[in-house]
């Protein structure tokens, strides 16, 4: 069984992919909540009050990044098929053009 060195501690495989994930899920909840926060302030009107607006732009962040880090795992596994796939139709590409 091979172990995995992360920070001090030592993971098997099965605790190393926990790990994994929920990094994963940390970041896209970041991403997530920052970008929705961003886009929202487009739309949310200036006369409001600054609490109104802040609350209106804070409480969909945070519910749009909670949703989507819940489902860290399979964006985790969405964005690793797309790479794949890329990376194999660039070389079809390749071989295509230089035929």
């Amino acid at each position: 069984m091979a172990l995995r060195r992360v920070g001090n501690d030592f993971m098997d495989e099965e605790e190393y992919e926990v790990h994994a994930i929920g990094v994963w899920s940390f970041w896209i909840f970041i991403i997530a909540a920052g970008l929705t926060g961003y886009n929202l302030q487009e739309f949310i009107p200036d006369e409001w009050p600054k609490w109104a607006r802040f609350a209106s732009t804070i409480v969909p962040s945070i519910i749009v990044g909670g949703i989507l880090g819940a489902l860290g795992l399979f964006i985790r596994v969405a964005v690793f098929f797309c790479i794949g796939w890329g990376v194999i139709g660039l070389l079809l590409v390749w071989v295509w053009q230089s035929i």
